[in-house]
């Protein structure tokens, strides 16, 4: 039982310098201090407030009428290209594949139906051998 103890404090032991020696919080070195601040880049008016925006003096150059109906047009023209084609080549594809698509589930039915009903003669013949 003694030995037992031993082999299971030894390891137990080697980590004691590891905890601290009492129950104070502790603070790591690196984040203790805070690092120094430099002088602000912020420029002041002259009362001392901050100066916000780009032309904190001025108010901001307004976008020329110009520039708002280019704006406007491409997007009208992207809305344009966005919408599906609406042509009768189109339009003729897509109800043929439909036909076809139909076709073949029709069949696929027909087929499955032929199997069920075949598979219940043969085993109806099968059980009255």
């Amino acid at each position: 039982m003694a030995a037992t103890l031993a082999l299971i404090g030894a390891p137990l032991s080697a980590c004691q310098p590891l905890l601290p020696r009492d129950d104070t919080p502790t603070i790591l070195p690196r984040l203790g201090a805070a690092p120094a601040s430099g002088p602000s880049a912020q420029r002041l008016d002259e009362n001392g407030y901050p100066l916000i925006g780009a032309f904190p003096k001025a108010a901001a150059p307004q976008v020329s009428n110009e520039e708002v109906q280019a704006t406007r047009n491409r997007f009208a023209n992207v809305a344009a290209r966005a919408t599906p084609p609406n042509d009768a080549a189109y339009q003729r594809r897509v109800g043929e594949l439909s036909q076809i698509a139909a076709q073949q589930q029709s069949e696929a039915e027909a087929r499955l139906r032929a199997a069920t009903t075949g598979s219940a003669a043969d085993a109806a013949s099968s059980r009255a051998q």
